[in-house]
């Protein structure tokens, strides 16, 4: 039994199908049929039943699942322990766009200068996926606003940042909200304040970045709700007005998060040391 065979199983339950698996795996569909194939074989027995169009896991499927994913994790951790006993390995960090363009150059400078062996690998993404990505090993930590209580997850506060309701700095603009796409945890507050101040009813507007957002609402075509950190030092900061949200949350916590069993913990632990100084 290959680990190949494995990862591609686990692909195929994971993405829903033979066609995203083959995407995720960045392979042709007949290479994930083969081996999939190949691994019914080894094993005599039916890992899937077609039902319909979909595959759905066979009882022996569903307890090769579970073992599949146990040691696709045995193969992560070894592999990470042992490059950094070579004293150099990566970290690869998954944080959201404006995290990383807010909180993290500076930090990131730093681990950097003091921390040579560490070799960063930056992944930007929303929030909730940036959490399934800790879970399957995609990326050894993540920043994140509000962390989910996990039972497999560490978490670690990092910084707590006031949530503002941002205008035009002329207080004329649209009775639109605007917000980042779904997964965004800034999105998430917003939509909860709007609901608590009665303005659920109002027009919603979704942006792929907070500089878009920003410039919109300079421009006199909505609001948002937002991190403080976000409006200040950006170029638009001057035509935007800022004040704190009056009702719900008033701040996000962000965090690091990574997985318990994770090898990397002490390279992680000099990352988040460095939010502190």
């Amino acid at each position: 039994m290959e680990i190949i065979g494995l990862k591609t199983f686990k692909a195929v339950v994971d993405e829903d199908g033979i066609r995203g698996a083959a995407e995720k795996l960045h392979t042709v569909q007949s290479n994930i049929t083969n081996r999939v194939k190949k691994l019914e074989d080894e094993l005599d027995t039916k890992l899937f039943n077609l039902v319909g169009r979909k595959l759905q896991l066979t009882p022996s499927g569903q307890q090769l699942y579970q073992y599949a994913c146990q040691i696709i994790q045995l193969e992560y951790q070894a592999t990470a322990a042992i490059l950094s006993n070579k004293g150099s390995y990566d970290l690869r960090i998954g944080m959201p766009e404006t995290f990383a363009a807010v909180h993290m150059p500076m930090v990131l400078k730093q681990l950097k200068q003091k921390h040579p062996e560490i070799h960063l690998k930056i992944f930007t993404d929303t929030s909730d996926n940036l959490v399934q990505a800790v879970l399957d090993n995609k990326v050894d930590c993540a920043t994140l606003g509000n962390a989910p209580d996990h039972e497999e997850l560490i978490v670690i506060p990092i910084i707590k940042e006031q949530l503002v309701m941002v205008t035009p700095h002329d207080d004329n603009y649209e009775q639109v909200m605007f917000v980042r796409e779904e997964g965004c945890g800034y999105r998430k507050r917003a939509l909860l304040w709007q609901q608590e101040v009665g303005r659920g009813g109002e027009d919603l507007m979704v942006m792929s970045s907070a500089d878009g957002i920003l410039g919109c609402i300079a421009a006199g075509l909505g609001y948002t709700i937002m991190g403080q950190n976000m409006v200040v030092g950006s170029r638009y900061e001057k035509a935007l007005a800022m004040q704190p949200v009056s009702h719900g949350q008033a701040y996000v916590q962000l965090s690091l998060v990574y997985r318990k069993d994770s090898p990397l913990s002490e390279g992680i632990g000099n990352l988040s040391q460095l939010f502190s100084h």
